[in-house]
């Protein structure tokens, strides 16, 4: 668009825009076809759906927070017997023993901070705690010796929990979670109450403990309590990765399950419930888990299904760990693809049913349909900003098409302001969640980050767009794939249950044990607690 004289030709210019806005414009043939309004009208219909619940978690964690403000209360125990005008026993005596079994595999950077602040959260009575360990040469059994040791040292700590460390062996027949447990189950007191379930990666703090108690002894009906995780960024991250990004984003998507006080599915990493509950074969947790079981939770979430009764998440019971910086979008499709993997594993066809909803019907088809959403959305901002350079701005008009009989600016409109609308809640469910984490762990300042909004938004948006495409492609390949990686080891599946799990020796070679061999072997095995 240059002329001969080197002076730019501005007619032609105006004419190419025009051209690119005419073409693009085009397109609302395509908007006025009845079939592709419906179409839209059904992913809209998703987005909605999404911002919906979204409101009602916030609203759920809003009113939660500002009742236990308003009462000066640090849990929703302490708020209730205030309420009722009862009284907190004092006596260790008076109140329920707990046996707290952590798995444990390996140690990292946070992993001291974690157990003494696991050990320091209890409710004030009996407690002891069970670290499971898979072998003597994970470096986790020194490191666990060591801090009973230097714990048992502390004059100012006892009192405050027995320690004891189980080491159950490798396990060829189920996952080795689930294997530890096992073993650790074995070594609960029998005088205890209550069994908590506790990944060592989390922090915790005795409220947490006090409520997940408290819901137990309020409603009979309840059989599993449960915690849920929420990553924050620290103020002392400098960045937070991309994969940093979409892990939070997958952090929203979970927020939707805990919209209620009774939610559908459990967290595996913090489960309390009624010693002789779990150890009642008629509700069959323990023998669901032998039988060559691979998800703890999932498991356990099904048999509250069989049994009719409910689960239970406490807004107070929600544990923290900081953004990994250095997390890594392969770590994260590792991650995404084992939640996956865990949903087309299942001890009977109740479980089944269940979880091929979950896999198919909601992470295949439904957060499909919420990333084209958002794509969609996208397009549509850009289209609106065409039509208000091409000077088409007005909703006014006489021209109506397709199945609503509705202008295409109209509709894109609509669009835009759905995904806009679902997008702030998200980020204020995060925020909510965030506050009560501020409440409940009595330390405002360590979760407040120094990075710029914008920055965070963007990332945010972007980190969630990308997760919804890595949580449904995850989801199609696990209907394909009969094994995952976890933690170095490969576990093999066939007819929902741990077929085969493989090892590699030291010299660098996968071996394995028949699954048949391995069980009889481990109901032989007579651990004992150290």
């Amino acid at each position: 668009y240059v002329g001969g004289n080197g002076v730019p030709n501005l007619r032609g210019m105006a004419a190419h825009q025009k051209d690119s806005v005419e073409i693009w414009m085009d397109v609302d043939d395509l908007m006025c076809q009845p079939l592709l309004q419906a179409g839209l009208a059904v992913i809209f219909t998703v987005g909605l759906a999404f911002t919906l619940i979204w409101c009602i978690t916030w609203f759920r964690f809003y009113s939660s927070l500002c009742r236990l403000r308003r009462s000066r209360s640090s849990c929703i125990s302490e708020m209730k017997q205030k309420e009722s005008g009862q009284t907190q026993p004092t006596s260790k005596k008076d109140l329920p023993k707990v046996s707290v079994l952590l798995p444990v595999k390996g140690v990292h950077s946070k992993s001291q901070h974690n157990w003494k602040h696991q050990m320091e959260s209890t409710h004030g009575g009996e407690v002891e705690f069970i670290f499971c360990i898979e072998s003597k040469d994970d470096p986790a059994y020194q490191a666990v010796k060591k801090f009973r040791e230097e714990r048992n040292n502390d004059v100012t700590r006892k009192g405050q929990g027995e320690i004891k460390v189980v080491v159950a062996g490798l396990s060829f027949h189920s996952s080795q979670k689930i294997h530890n447990l096992l073993e650790g189950v074995k070594q609960v007191n029998p005088q205890s109450d209550y069994v908590l379930f506790l990944d060592d990666d989390a922090e915790m703090r005795p409220v947490i403990m006090r409520d997940l108690i408290f819901h137990l002894e309020e409603d009979p009906s309840v059989l599993v309590v449960t915690g849920y995780p929420h990553e924050y960024i620290a103020p002392t991250t400098t960045s937070v990765s991309f994969a940093g990004f979409m892990l939070l984003g997958y952090r929203k998507l979970a927020y939707l399950n805990i919209s209620l006080l009774h939610p559908p599915a459990l967290w595996g990493g913090c489960l309390m419930l009624r010693r002789r509950e779990l150890m009642d074969p008629n509700i069959g947790i323990l023998e669901a888990w032998r039988e060559r079981g691979y998800s703890d939770d999932m498991i356990m979430g099904g048999r509250v299904h069989r049994c009719l009764r409910k689960m239970c998440h406490p807004t107070t019971c929600v544990l923290v760990s900081e953004v990994d910086p250095q997390y890594s979008v392969s770590r994260h499709f590792n991650y995404i693809g084992r939640q996956m993997f865990v949903l087309d594993t299942y001890s009977d066809m109740t479980d089944k049913t269940q979880n091929y909803i979950l896999l198919v019907l909601v992470c295949i088809i439904v957060l499909s349909t919420a990333l084209i959403f958002h794509l969609l959305t996208i397009a549509f901002v850009f289209r609106i900003v065409m039509r208000l350079l091409a000077g088409e701005w007005t909703l006014v008009s006489d021209s109506y098409c397709g199945f609503f009989q509705a202008q295409p600016l109209a509709l894109e409109s609509l669009f835009v302001a759905n995904c806009g609308l679902s997008f702030f809640v998200s980020m204020q469910v995060d925020s909510i969640i965030t506050q009560m984490c501020q409440h409940v762990y009595d330390q405002p300042d360590k979760f407040v980050h120094r990075h710029n909004m914008l920055y965070i938004l963007a990332g945010s948006l972007i980190g969630y767009m990308a997760n919804l495409g890595v949580q449904a492609s995850c989801a199609v390949a696990t209907l394909f794939n009969d094994s995952i990686v976890w933690s170095g080891v490969r576990y093999c599946r066939k007819h929902g249950k741990v077929e085969a799990v493989w090892r590699t020796d030291t010299q660098g070679k996968m071996y394995t044990i028949p699954a048949n061999e391995s069980l009889q072997k481990s109901m032989g095995n007579k651990v004992v607690a150290e």
